[in-house]
């Protein structure tokens, strides 16, 4: 077994162990595709790093936005309630509009038509926000930068580190040893 391959086994490992002791039933539960991902999502900002300016000051919050909440947030709140990441609360803030988003480390996607797409990361382009996607077609070509993968696939989720990078978004090569990588060069193609 290869180097790479080890650390994506450890690291998978370690998000199902989280996601297993974040559960108040920790035997014989099935967990839901929105419970998965609403792990996913806390732990991101774990192997994410922000600017400073991305923060009012050192204790305040995680902001976890919903774009168009379809049902997913009462899932996200159970899984995150309570929660705390290096010393900082996680809280949850809800938009419907590209203009309410302010104050957003993370933006999850549940679903969106590709031209409201194109019009919400335009105005979000080179902001701090990891925007993620929820199994959305061509999502890190358009300009997001986490995108779920559709079930079965060999990766959990593709990420555009070039746009990461371009929103001083720092992400760590933990998490992107267990993504698909879509490159702004490949996209060209």
């Amino acid at each position: 077994m290869n180097k790479i391959t080890t650390i994506y086994y450890k690291l998978t490992g370690i998000f199902i162990l989280v996601i297993l002791f974040n559960s108040n039933n920790l035997f014989g539960q099935k967990f839901t595709e929105y419970e998965v991902k609403s792990a996913y999502l806390f732990n991101f900002t774990k192997f994410v790093e922000w600017p400073a300016s991305a923060f009012e000051n050192s204790n305040s919050p995680y902001v976890i936005g919903i774009y168009k909440n379809d049902g997913f947030g009462l899932v996200l709140n159970n899984t995150i309630s309570g929660r705390q990441v290096n010393g900082r609360n996680v809280i949850i803030k809800y938009f419907d509009k590209p203009q309410e988003i302010n104050d957003c480390h993370i933006l999850f996607f549940p679903k969106i038509s590709k031209y409201e797409l194109i019009n919400v990361l335009k105005v979000l382009e080179k902001k701090p926000i990891l925007t993620v996607g929820n199994g959305i077609e061509d999502f890190c070509e358009t300009g997001g930068i986490i995108n779920f993968s559709q079930q079965y696939s060999r990766y959990r989720f593709e990420i555009n580190n070039d746009i990461a990078l371009k929103a001083k978004i720092k992400i760590s090569s933990k998490l992107l040893v267990l993504a698909k990588i879509i490159s702004e060069d490949e996209v060209k193609f």
